[in-house]
């Protein structure tokens, strides 16, 4: 009988004796440390993803592959087994890395080898040339203006201006033309930075240039338009909604970026606390879908993504779903979107939204209510009509409840149906990737209302990272020192009792009621994001203190205001 160390001592005698079989391994063990000491090691430093732990992965994987190849018996089953357990970490490290870079900075496997070289050839001459390519309104592919046409410098121009805010991450940009020149901000962050200007003579025909590819009358400066493109360039494709106006001063064009993809944000991705989440589940309830929900913010807080996130949170199978909308900025499946034009004067948006009434929805989404004849609709339904919500601009619940007694006239029938009302901020959140830990002192968590012996560390933007033994700008936020937005809310849901207080007039009763109720304050929402390390103090004062908002600016470049975006 032939004992195991026997085989095993006969299985390597004959490994070493075929010469092709150390040669295949050396290949793929090669082929496998130049990948991961030329390629994966720096690009883990350069982004900060943890290089140290990456590479005991990879080594930890090359161990396991090595010992799979030389004692499997079979080598044409140890070898294919042991690239394959060499390759497992690459491919995690992969997923990994996308998930924690920004989009333009992700990479993506083509489906064919030869496509992805042909389409990085095709970048590679137009990064010499043009690099962004437009697709118009009416979905016609825009070929780049040859370098003799007089379109060609304004082609080159519009790229001179989108491609810079592309790269920084920005979801807006706004050119202003008047007689002195064109003024030029972008948004990043729900932040507004200027931008050198350029005279007005270049940037109105770039703004003719952008009408026209998104299908607005040119020679119309003053009236409100509104349109779409696409374009393509490096980082892929790329939405645009074009929207312009003027006036005898000038006139305005701004440029949004994936719009759509913005808006389309989950309602447990909004940013609202788990308790803030239980005390409006329930409105999703067949049962207690009916009433109004108010929902408010100030400008460029957000407002349209929730609405939107609201509504979408319903199931349309079980629920009918309509929206009438000035503009419709987002469509969700299974939601039934109504367009209301302002232009028309034969119908107005209240006999509009009571034909919509008249099918029996079972949630209705509507746009701002202005006029008093809407908000009596809505107001004339009572508890047995559909769950209604209404967005508004407003700084603070009392706000939103004073204006809505305002419209409706009468402050019993304007509190007897209110459900909830939602009151909302933006602010930015940190970069992950160039925060830098420091322990606050007993007294500021004092001030804070922060537990001390839960708070061991809160953050501070950094915006700068070390790559060996130099300081660079952090290549995932772009030295800003945030990365994104999340939303902090204040809800006020109205039982009986507080619906009786409002009723009567006393909003203070009745939010004081709310508060023995364990209604969560707005900046007591803020401050549970920065005891989660989410973002900072700094910013929570800039957001729940306007006031002190241009004292505080602690990213470069230096903004120009400190305000979010719609």
């Amino acid at each position: 009988m032939t004992s195991e160390p026997t085989l095993l001592a006969e299985h390597v005698s004959a490994f070493l004796e075929s010469p092709y079989k150390p040669l295949l391994m050396f290949i793929s063990f090669v082929a496998w440390a130049w990948l991961v000491s030329s390629k994966l090691e720096k690009d883990a430093r350069f982004f900060h993803l943890n290089y140290p732990l990456w590479n005991a992965i990879h080594m930890a994987a090359a161990v396991v592959a090595l010992g799979a190849m030389l004692f499997i018996p079979v080598f044409w089953v140890g070898w294919p087994l042991g690239i394959a357990l060499l390759y497992v970490p690459v491919h995690f490290y992969w997923r990994y890395r996308n998930q924690n870079v920004p989009v333009a900075q992700q990479f993506h496997l083509s489906k064919d080898v030869i496509t992805t070289r042909m389409e990085t050839r095709r970048r590679d001459k137009a990064a010499r040339e043009a690099m962004l390519e437009f697709t118009d309104a009416e979905d016609k592919s825009r070929t780049v203006p040859p370098k003799d046409d007089p379109l060609f410098a304004v082609h080159m121009m519009a790229e001179d201006i989108i491609g810079p805010a592309l790269d920084a991450r920005a979801t807006m940009i706004e050119l202003a033309v008047a007689q002195n020149g064109c003024a030029i901000a972008q948004m990043i962050d729900g932040v507004k930075y200027k931008r050198d200007p350029v005279p007005a003579d270049a940037a109105l025909k770039v703004i003719d240039y952008l009408k026209e590819l998104a299908g607005l009358d040119v020679e119309d400066r003053r009236r409100q338009q509104s349109g779409a493109f696409e374009m393509r360039g490096p980082a892929g494709k790329t939405e645009l909604v074009a929207s312009t106006a003027g006036s005898s001063a000038g006139i305005v064009l701004r440029l949004e970026f994936d719009r759509a993809k913005r808006l389309a944000k989950p309602f447990d991705a909004l940013g609202m606390l788990p308790a803030q989440v239980e005390a409006l589940t329930h409105l999703t309830q067949v049962h207690e879908r009916h009433g109004i929900v108010l929902v408010g913010a100030p400008p460029g807080h957000g407002l349209s993504t929730s609405m939107y996130s609201l509504i979408a949170r319903h199931d349309p199978y079980t629920a009918s779903l309509k929206t009438l909308e000035r503009e419709i900025e987002l469509r969700i499946d299974g939601v039934d979107h109504a367009r209301w034009d302002p232009t028309n004067p034969d119908i107005d948006y209240a006999t509009n939204l009571q034909s919509i009434l008249r099918r029996d929805p079972d949630v209705v989404m509507t746009s701002y209510i202005k006029d008093p004849e809407t908000a009596a609709v809505i107001s004339g339904l009572g508890m047995e009509g559909p769950l209604i919500y209404i967005p508004q601009r407003a700084a603070s619940i009392a706000e939103q409840v004073r204006e809505w007694v305002k419209l409706v006239g009468n402050v019993k029938k304007a509190t007897r149906d209110l459900r909830a009302v939602i009151n909302q901020r933006l602010l930015r959140t940190l970069c992950q990737n160039c925060r830098q830990a420091y322990q606050p002192t007993s007294d500021q968590l004092k001030k804070l209302s922060l537990p001390p012996g839960k708070v061991k560390e809160l953050y501070r933007p950094g915006g700068k990272i070390q790559v060996r033994n130099k300081i660079e700008t952090c290549p995932v936020c772009g030295g800003t020192g945030y990365l994104g937005q999340t939303g902090i809310f204040e809800i006020m849901p109205l039982d009986d009792e507080t619906r009786r207080l409002l009723s009567s007039g006393d909003l203070r009763a009745a939010l004081s009621h709310a508060r023995r109720n364990k209604m969560i304050y707005l900046q007591e929402a803020a401050l549970a994001k920065v005891a989660a390390g989410d973002t900072t103090i700094e910013e929570v004062v800039r957001i729940t203190a306007p006031a002190k908002a241009d004292r505080s600016a602690d990213a470069p470049p230096k903004p120009e205001q400190k305000a979010s975006p719609n």
